[in-house]
């Protein structure tokens, strides 16, 4: 009997375990680096290619911008929507996710600054993984 109590206890954690996330859900760090990545996209959207280029098809380019962040992190659009909905109807994974978001974001800007001071031997600034093609 004690010999069969922790291999009960592994049995019961692995199996509450496999009940929590669905299987076409993105794992949490995943989830929040698609999230990252598309918050530096928005960035770079906006501050960059908008103010040069203003005239540009806006929808175009935000959805470009994602589909090469989907395909950065080699997930699909349908994938990143079912993992959106799935952490929504989870607040308290969600709020912590984007929490850490955040605090990244100002990491990150702080991180700037310091490089615009003169540091920038040894910072730079925030940038997407790939670069985004900007449409002619």
């Amino acid at each position: 009997m004690k010999q069969s109590f922790p291999l009960l206890i592994l049995a019961i954690t692995l199996t509450a375990c496999g009940l929590g996330r669905p299987k076409d859900v993105l794992p949490q760090d995943k989830m929040q680096a698609v999230l990252w990545d598309i918050a530096k996209g928005g960035e770079f959207v906006n501050g960059y290619i908008y103010f040069r280029h203003p005239n540009l098809n806006r929808a175009a380019v935000n959805q470009q911008v994602l589909n090469q962040i989907f395909a950065l992190h080699k997930i699909s659009k349908k994938e990143f929507d079912k993992s959106l909905e799935y952490y929504q109807r989870k607040p308290d994974l969600f709020v912590a996710m984007l929490d850490s978001i955040n605090t990244q974001q100002a990491r990150a800007k702080q991180d700037t600054a310091k490089g615009a001071r003169g540091d920038s031997a040894r910072t730079a600034a925030p940038a997407l993984s790939k670069p985004a093609r900007i449409p002619k």
